[in-house]
């Protein structure tokens, strides 16, 4: 048979966990852009800085929303194929 399924059930879970690790960073990212804009001392350039912080932290909820949902669906796949195993195992077990 060489049409088989190889997949690393212990590298998924830790994908999943560092997909989880980063989303964590992102949503406790501060405002600190905001804070450097008051502090440029030329408004422009603060104008400019706080223009960037606000599309940053659009893009980084999203990109939190997002880790958070590959996380679970890594997290979902592991515990699938896992249980996929227990059970294969287990009918040739039997036999």
């Amino acid at each position: 048979m060489t049409d088989m399924v190889k997949l690393d059930l212990g590298e998924i879970a830790a994908t999943a966990g560092r997909a989880e690790s980063v989303r964590r960073t992102f949503e406790s990212s501060d405002d600190s852009s905001r804070q450097a804009a008051d502090a440029c001392g030329h408004d422009e350039l603060a104008e400019t800085v706080r223009r960037f912080a606000s599309t940053w932290d659009d893009r980084r909820r999203g990109m939190a929303e997002a880790l958070g949902t590959l996380a679970g669906v890594l997290g979902d796949i592991h515990d699938a194929f896992r249980q996929v195993d227990r059970d294969l195992g287990a009918s040739i077990a039997s036999r």
